[in-house]
């Protein structure tokens, strides 16, 4: 019995100090999150003099439209996580262009295939090819920005050792706000049709007040879960708190 309270004791405390370092929304919990949340908590406070906030939307299907609609009336520019060999003609030659605009452009998996048995090689092969191809059809290579999103959330210690390898940071799918810009692995906040806006407002306060690093993670690939409704507001509440958007300017 006295193991078990010390066990539980010592949960709760983890528990307390990643949401009061690393905030997260609601119970959110994965282990990611409490991975993620605890290099955090070690990493220590922002060494950022005000809060940032960057918007990635995943997987390059047709509801790219929508968002950069959303993004230039919010008037911040759009992120968008590219599966390289996926996306339809219309839809690369618009991001391409997009890019040369100011747009960011990350990697997110040649075919956004698991890499979460892959051996080093693989994945290396898979970033490698990710780049030929979004050559081919356009985008400026040396402006993709120095982040990779493995596909599906996947995160294992070769996943990290290539990325970290390239010079890059990892997006995780840790639901969380991060420290600063400069830690390794980050994670996002996404925002869904059940994301309550009472509770956003709350965690960004917190992250505002922190100087913290808001990714937020939205899926315009599938409009079952995306709302353009929702993603606008959070975005405009996001800019009228103070956030800049312009995290690598």
């Amino acid at each position: 019995m006295k193991r078990l309270f010390i066990t539980l004791f010592v949960i709760a405390v983890i528990a307390i100090f990643i949401w009061w370092r690393a905030p997260l929304i609601g119970n959110e919990w994965s282990k990611q999150t409490i991975y993620l949340g605890l290099l955090d908590a070690w990493y220590g406070s922002s060494t950022d003099d005000k809060a940032y906030a960057m918007w990635i939307d995943d997987d390059s299907t047709e509801g790219v439209f929508e968002v950069k609609a959303i993004a230039d009336q919010v008037g911040i520019k759009p992120v968008f996580a590219v599966i390289a060999d996926r996306m339809k003609p219309a839809v690369a030659d618009s991001i391409a262009s997009w890019q040369r605009q100011g747009a960011g452009v990350v990697l997110h998996g040649l075919r956004h295939e698991r890499w979460k048995d892959w051996k080093e090689g693989q994945i290396e092969e898979d970033i490698h090819q990710s780049i030929l191809r979004l050559h081919e059809q356009g985008f400026d290579t040396a402006k993709i920005l120095k982040m990779v999103i493995p596909p599906h959330g996947c995160n294992t210690k070769a996943i990290r050792k290539v990325i970290g390898q390239h010079g890059c940071q990892m997006i995780s799918g840790a639901t969380l706000v991060n420290p600063d810009r400069h830690v390794f692995q980050l994670g996002r906040i996404g925002i869904e049709t059940g994301t309550d806006l009472i509770t956003m407002r709350k965690l960004l306060q917190k992250a505002y007040d922190e100087k913290a690093f808001v990714i937020f993670g939205t899926h315009s690939s599938i409009p079952e879960i995306f709302s353009a409704e929702k993603t606008l507001e959070i975005l405009i509440m996001a800019k009228e708190m103070g956030f800049c958007f312009e995290p690598y300017e």
